[in-house]
């Protein structure tokens, strides 16, 4: 099950976290220019990196015609190692142990350089797809050094500041905010008339780093405050993937 990124243009009132999180799951998709090699006809090529918020293991790729599966590596607090595929959509991603395809995503032709965020489907199907992936334009023309980019999925319309920037978030991806090397983010919102403190936070950059900050929806059903990672990483760096210990 895969979702192309989609502006989204109004806010979102507070919902259960499966409700907001289905909701808000396919947002923006950035075009980037064209690929340094043309790939044969009904192939794309390009790269990504993976994450999700909860753990994911034993997943892999064929990355192209007549290589064997790869292994995909996710991180808990990063993105992943970069993969580059040569393939017909949709890409599809294999258990390791029954070698079923447990998620499948169609890459726009246009992204070259994409994060795919997979999110387990809840509850859990006996087979079939495990997995929503929603696609992310992740190249650094759309989101460079010292950038912070947030992607809202909390399902809460938040406001704040970031450093010495009032922000006001929409629903799904917001535009790329330059942010100074250590700023202060506090992000609020509104139920019943009052204003909860929905996050808090320290952003530390160093020279060349990005951030990109989302935002789930609370923990608790009622609660106002949301469940966040930050990712931090240098987009001029290529990630090196660690083998899988045997």
């Amino acid at each position: 099950m895969a979702h192309a990124l989609r502006p989204l243009t109004s806010g979102a009132s507070a919902v259960s976290r499966r409700a907001a999180l289905g909701a808000w799951i396919g947002f923006l998709a950035f075009a980037l220019g064209a690929p340094a090699q043309t790939p044969r006809a009904a192939e794309q090529a390009g790269r990504f990196t993976v994450f999700s918020a909860r753990p994911v293991a034993d997943l892999g790729f064929v990355p192209r015609a007549a290589v064997a599966r790869q292994p995909v590596v996710f991180y808990p607090t990063a993105r992943s190692p970069r993969y580059d595929y040569r393939s017909a959509m949709p890409l599809r991603f294999t258990d390791g142990p029954t070698g079923a395809v447990v998620a499948s995503v169609t890459i726009p032709p246009d992204i070259r350089e994409a994060l795919l965020l997979f999110s387990p489907i809840d509850p859990a199907p006996a087979t079939g797809l495990r997995y929503q992936v929603a696609v992310l334009d992740d190249s650094a023309l759309r989101h460079g050094p010292g950038a912070l980019v947030v992607i809202n999925l909390s399902g809460l319309a938040l406001s704040g500041t970031v450093g010495n920037h009032e922000v006001t978030l929409s629903a799904g991806l917001n535009p790329p905010l330059a942010a100074a090397s250590s700023a202060k983010i506090v992000l609020r919102t509104s139920a019943g008339g009052r204003s909860y403190q929905a996050y808090a936070g320290a952003l530390q950059l160093k020279k060349n780093e990005r951030a990109l900050l989302i935002l789930f929806p609370p923990f608790y059903r009622g609660s106002h405050e949301v469940q966040s990672r930050l990712l931090v990483d240098d987009p001029t760096v290529t990630p090196v993937a660690v083998p899988a210990k045997k």
